[in-house]
């Protein structure tokens, strides 16, 4: 059960973590789109009014969206809204795009996905970087574990009580079955042979226990009858 909580902490957060992608690259495909619109028309980023209004409406409508920048092949800020940690690989990860339609970072407070846009010629002139809350996530997937983490003492406390309950039971029926067990051996030699019930010992147990009491009967008579009559 440990196992099974730790993996589905892990397989949460991954599929937690691929929504967030998910949700986000949707966002920055169509900001992308726009971008690359307004370089057909000859307008750069920075000079696309419409370009502007997007990416703020991008950020106010998106829930735990940080930043939204438009940066150039050498990853310098060409537009945006909000404020990314002024330390980033995004000139390295362009350099490295190749054909690839994204890229996916983080710094210290965010995580980021990264849609390489192109020119007219096809040729990747710069991105579209969007950087969504690291701790609401972290947060978020903490909860998560903590709520697996509960759940997984709650069930080895209720196993574990069970598992004690049914020992302590068995052992008890067990205990019963000795107890009848050592009684039936020692029955007076003119007593009747004791009826067993035995099925944690078994059926060569419940029925052997009288068979053996028989034959040593029948033994102690053909002793005694040997001793009244030595002649014979």
């Amino acid at each position: 059960m440990g196992m099974i909580s730790f993996l589905n902490y892990f397989n949460y957060q991954k599929t937690y973590r691929q929504l967030q992608v998910s949700r986000v690259m949707v966002i920055g495909r169509d900001l992308r789109q726009a971008v690359e619109a307004g370089l057909n028309f000859g307008l750069a980023p920075q000079s696309n009014a419409q370009l502007e209004g997007a990416l703020a409406r991008a950020r106010e409508q998106t829930n735990g969206l940080d930043f939204v920048v438009v940066v150039d092949e050498a990853g310098g800020k060409l537009s945006g809204v909000g404020e990314p940690s002024p330390v980033q690989d995004w000139r390295a990860r362009l350099a490295a795009i190749g054909n690839e339609a994204s890229w996916q970072g983080q710094d210290a407070g965010s995580y980021q996905v990264g849609l390489p846009y192109r020119n007219s010629f096809g040729v990747t002139v710069g991105a579209v970087v969007l950087g969504y809350n690291k701790g609401a996530i972290d947060r978020e997937t903490a909860s998560m574990r903590g709520t697996l983490l509960i759940d997984w003492l709650n069930a080895t406390a209720l196993f574990g009580v069970l598992a004690f309950l049914g020992v302590w039971g068995l052992t008890r029926r067990f205990e019963s079955e000795l107890t009848q067990s050592k009684a039936a051996l020692g029955v007076a030699p003119g007593d009747a042979l004791p009826v067993l019930h035995l099925p944690l010992l078994g059926p060569e147990i419940e029925k052997g226990i009288p068979e053996l009491l028989r034959q040593c009967r029948a033994a102690e008579a053909a002793l005694d009858g040997a001793a009244l009559n030595p002649a014979r």
